[in-house]
């Protein structure tokens, strides 16, 4: 037996289907012994057109098991080896039968070679029709098997035996009648050996490990009801009738029996139930021969009517399994299907609420991963790229801890024992992991939330999810390389309170509620400031909102981009009612990273300032590094067409970034602005002074001029002065104010 699948036919899935070296030999002799026995089992029954004490075989088993055979057997090597047994089997019957008559024994064989030929062409051709053998997965019987088993294996089948039979005794001159009659037999004898076998034997192999229709128990007012139905029966059974037997009396009420099977069907596994079916069948077919014998005149019209009535029972109770069964296995498929991501077939998180209630002992901990860059992956290479990497870092994580899928590059991570977890460990072996696709290689840049877990509850679960993301957030804004553990963090009603801050944002800038304020850059030698910084504020309900309040909850949407464009409207309509630009020579704008790679975006702001064409002389947009970080290359076109138009480009915080030198080679850079970092302590900190000056160097060597943010003092300002800085940005300048409105009047 296959350990696989677990019934005699199965074959490993490494195996051709039809390959001869699939044979299970240990299962072969059995069925060999079978089909040479089988011929002489006998189920009673009066022949039709024979005396009415003749005694006949009602059903050949033994074709029903060949079909059967032919139907699930892998290999030929099954049918081309019982087929022979079975003639034997009745040559040897027919000897028998004569007293070992050699004589006998060789007419019947001679008689009836030709028929056995054409019935092994005739079983093979019928299992093809009927779409067997399979292999693998398909191997079950369906509910859609059902109508050409009726036609196939209840019809054709018997029907094709009995025409060979018909036509081998008309060419040896046999009677018109009695060609009838013995076809007529021998139809429905193979008939009944299909009913007996074929069906349960097919369900049994390949139904061996499905689950009952029903899984509720069953409960004491069913058990009352079947034990009063079986007394009802075995009463009906006693009741005394006149001239008739006791099988005759089971079958008058045979539809008693139905109820039983049908209920067997709908309570029982496959492999209790199919072999109680036709054992049931059985029986009926048993009283069908007795009641035969008891009543001979009526053998052919009974024998017809009931094996109908047999088949139809038959079908109807495997019709109620197979809907049962295929209804109670889609369930379990839908909720097996719950429990995982469908792009991956990663566990989710209904499978670790499944888990965690399962577990003895729950675990402190848990984390939330998060894998940057994935949408970068998913946008390069499309969705088989996300696949891949999710799958290659389940299997990564697994290695230590349990983990589930929480979206694209998110996973919770769940330790296996109560024993605590190296978190940092996880980190470092998936910073050493190294993905690769399509002759690409991917470094992971992961961000860890470690939160406790208080209990096994779905309230404790979803509180530590929430305190773990919290702290997850909180990684990668700072750019941890190790875990941050959420009981380090502030309550979450920063959170809540940071959320309501971003809609009030989202809502206001709908709203135009956007006042400008201006912060003068100044070159540093001269009195007048020739630029100015925007600086962008709402204008709430209860005051005005700073950028500090609103731009990281705005920056992790896309409400940046309404900021951009909010602002720029802004500008370019003070710059049409201000001609001389308020005493600037230019004005710098920012323009965030989400802006910058946005082709929409792009296309509006190059059409605005061709509206106005004077516009583009007296502006400068900033971007920082961490702007254009991952999109360099969406990026360009609308710093070159800006850059063509006659507006200055600036590198904003310059110096904070690692690749900060190759931006100025692969951009047009007109104005590097050096980060107030470098600038606040450039007096007393001897490194920053020379980190400036090398700024400087570099700046100039690629013919951009620089700007010195952060200028507090006079001191600061003498300094930048002797290293070559040219712009200076700072309070020291002037303290941002605001524009003002579009009538000339201060803003408020």
């Amino acid at each position: 037996m296959s350990r696989a699948s677990g019934h005699p036919f199965s074959t490993p899935d490494a195996l051709p289907a039809r390959d001869g070296a699939a044979v299970r030999w240990r299962w072969l002799w059995p069925l060999a012994l079978a089909c040479l026995g089988l011929p002489f089992v006998d189920v009673l029954g009066a022949s039709p057109g024979r005396a009415h004490h003749a005694v006949t075989s009602l059903a050949h088993l033994q074709w029903g098991l060949i079909l059967a055979v032919a139907m699930l057997a892998p290999t030929p090597v099954y049918l081309r080896t019982l087929f022979p047994l079975c003639y034997l089997g009745w040559v040897l019957r027919a000897g028998w039968e004569s007293a070992g008559s050699m004589q006998a024994m060789l007419g019947h064989g001679t008689t009836m070679l030709p028929v056995y030929m054409v019935m092994y062409a005739g079983t093979v051709l019928c299992a093809r029709l009927m779409g067997w053998p399979r292999a693998g997965s398909h191997r079950h019987f369906r509910q859609r098997d059902l109508p050409a088993f009726v036609l196939v294996a209840l019809l054709l089948y018997p029907a094709g035996w009995a025409l060979a039979f018909a036509l081998s005794l008309s060419a040896s001159g046999a009677d018109t009648q009695e060609v009838l009659d013995r076809a007529s037999y021998l139809f429905q004898s193979r008939y009944y050996g299909v009913v007996l076998l074929t069906l349960p034997i097919v369900l049994l192999v390949t139904g061996w490990r499905s689950p009952a229709a029903t899984t509720a128990r069953i409960p004491n007012v069913e058990r009352a009801i079947i034990g009063l139905f079986t007394l009802l029966f075995l009463w009906l059974l006693h009741i005394p009738q006149e001239h008739q037997d006791l099988a005759t009396r089971i079958l008058d009420h045979r539809y008693l029996v139905v109820t039983l099977m049908v209920w067997l069907s709908l309570r029982l596994s496959w492999r209790c139930c199919v072999p109680l079916l036709a054992l049931v069948s059985t029986v009926l077919l048993v009283c069908i021969g007795q009641s035969n014998l008891a009543h001979p005149a009526f053998a052919a019209q009974r024998t017809a009517l009931l094996g109908t009535e047999l088949a139809a029972i038959q079908q109807v109770c495997v019709l109620v399994l197979l809907i049962g069964s295929n209804g109670r296995l889609a369930l379990r498929r839908a909720a097996d299907a719950a429990l995982v991501d469908g792009l991956t077939g990663v566990p989710n998180i209904s499978a670790l609420r499944r888990d965690l209630a399962r577990r003895e002992t729950v675990p402190e901990e848990l984390g939330l991963l998060s894998i940057e860059h994935v949408d970068t992956l998913m946008a390069s290479f499309g969705l088989p790229a996300q696949e891949a990497l999710t799958t290659a870092l389940h299997a990564q994580l697994q290695a230590s801890l349990d983990a589930y899928i929480m979206g694209p590059g998110r996973f919770i991570l769940v330790p296996r024992a109560r024993q605590p977890v190296s978190w940092n460990e996880v980190l470092q072996g998936l910073e050493r992991f190294e993905f690769r696709y399509a002759d690409t290689r991917l470094r992971m840049e992961p961000h860890l939330g470690v939160a406790t877990l208080a209990g096994r509850g779905d309230a404790a679960l979803d509180a530590a999810l929430h305190a773990a993301f919290r702290a997850k957030r909180m990684a990668r804004q700072r750019a941890e390389t190790s875990p941050v553990f959420a009981d380090t963090l502030e309550s979450g009603d920063a959170g809540r309170l940071a959320f309501q801050t971003h809609s009030l944002a989202l809502s206001l800038l709908r709203q135009n509620a956007v006042e400008l304020h201006v912060q003068p850059i100044r070159r540093i030698g001269q009195d007048q400031a020739e630029m100015a910084e925007v600086l962008c504020r709402l204008r709430g309900p209860d005051g005005l909102l700073m950028p500090a309040d609103y731009m990281e909850e705005l920056e992790a949407s896309r409400g940046v981009v309404e900021l951009d464009r909010a602002v720029i409207e802004s500008v370019l309509g003070w710059m049409q009612a201000h001609p001389d630009n308020g005493g600037y020579q230019r004005l710098a704008i920012n323009l965030t990273g989400r802006s910058l790679v946005s082709e929409h975006f792009r296309n509006w702001l190059l059409h605005k300032l061709d509206l106005f064409p004077g516009a583009p002389g007296r502006l400068c947009f900033e971007i920082t590094e961490r702007a254009i970080e991952g999109g360099i290359v969406r990026a360009m076109p609308l710093l070159q067409s800006l850059h063509q138009r006659g507006c200055l480009i600036a590198l904003d915080d310059f110096g904070t970034g690692m690749q900060s030198f190759d931006r100025l080679q692969q951009l047009p850079i007109d104005l590097v602005k050096i980060d107030g970092a470098f600038v606040r302590n450039i007096v007393s900190n001897v490194r920053d002074r020379e980190l400036v000056r090398a700024m400087v160097t570099i700046a100039n060597a690629y013919q951009a001029q620089t700007v010195a943010e952060y200028v507090e003092d006079a001191e600061i300002l003498r300094l930048l002065h002797s290293l070559g800085v040219d712009w200076a940005q700072g309070y020291h300048i002037a303290r941002p104010a605001p524009l003002p409105q579009m009538d000339g009047s201060p803003a408020p």
